[in-house]
């Protein structure tokens, strides 16, 4: 009897194998195939390392970059150095089974080299919150962590929904996003920020461009005169409130609407963006209720 039931564990053991085993496509149109769910996953981006840790996956990362900075055991994690210029030989110290990249952080240069070294990499790129939904899902096919995911995913769009009721009647702020301050470097329309925006019941008062981060001056800043300035800039930037004191005709500054929001809220695509989501939105639209 033992020994029919060793057999039939390893048979079972076999098959969930096969059946995982499968080509996946990338948000690049590049397939990779792996034999079996990932064990030892290096993540060049900072909201993947998120999203691993969501997914309860923080035994099978074995490095991050330098930015990788929550949840606070991410600090504790291993090094490959930056998302922009990471070290090819810490990476491959680390012996992964699976990279996550993201098209537009790191090089194209990089990637190939790992392709040629028969690693596979797998590549994000979103730029919507419905994208970074659809992201974590497809981490989850990967990563054999669906049932979270999709409680996980589900759970956000919840949320979304709720402020989407509340503010559906309510009429969108005028609404300018600033990521840097010196320079004055702005959110344009076709970015990940703008989306949070519009989904928050603001209104993206940056014109399509030829950047989708423009710099600005203050002539451009007067003319726009949005109702609310969000301010997500990270440390070594002005103090947001002394900054734009020196526009008083601002009708942001008049009615002290300069936003402070956490900057990996708005600007990572990850399972934190409904807390920017939801701090916005209760800032445009001091009316509504946000579940505490």
């Amino acid at each position: 009897m033992k020994k029919t039931a060793l057999t039939l564990t390893l048979l079972l053991l076999c098959l969930s194998t096969q059946l995982f085993a499968a080509d996946f496509t990338d948000a690049v149109n590049r397939k990779i195939s792996l034999p079996h769910p990932p064990q030892r996953i290096v993540s060049l981006v900072p909201s993947v390392t998120e999203i691993l840790f969501e997914l309860g996956l923080e035994k099978n990362i074995v490095a991050v970059t330098d930015f990788c900075n929550y949840p606070e055991a991410a600090l504790k994690l291993p090094k490959v150095g930056g998302y922009a210029d990471p070290s090819l030989e810490s990476i491959l110290l680390h012996k992964p089974d699976l990279i996550i990249a993201s098209a537009d952080i790191n090089r194209p240069a990089l990637i190939r080299r790992l392709e040629l070294m028969h690693i596979p990499v797998y590549v994000i790129y979103p730029q919507t919150v419905a994208e970074t939904l659809k992201t974590i899902l497809n981490i989850s096919r990967i990563t054999g962590t669906e049932q979270k995911a999709r409680h996980l995913v589900g759970s956000i769009q919840t949320r979304i929904q709720k402020i989407q009721r509340q503010i559906a009647k309510l009429k969108p702020q005028t609404t300018l996003e600033c990521v840097m301050l010196q320079p004055l470097t702005v959110a344009g329309p076709d970015t990940f920020i703008a989306d949070i925006i519009e989904i928050s019941g603001g209104h993206n008062v940056v014109p399509k461009g030829p950047s989708r981060y423009p710099t600005w001056n203050s002539e451009a800043l007067l003319t726009v005169n949005p109702e609310a300035i969000i301010v997500s800039t990270y440390p070594g930037q002005p103090a947001p409130k002394h900054f734009f004191d020196r526009w008083p005709q601002l009708q942001a500054v008049r009615n002290q609407r300069i936003i402070q929001l956490e900057a990996d809220w708005i600007h990572r695509p990850g399972p934190r963006m409904i807390l920017g989501i939801e701090a916005l939105a209760k800032a445009l639209h001091p009316s509504i209720s946000i579940d505490e």
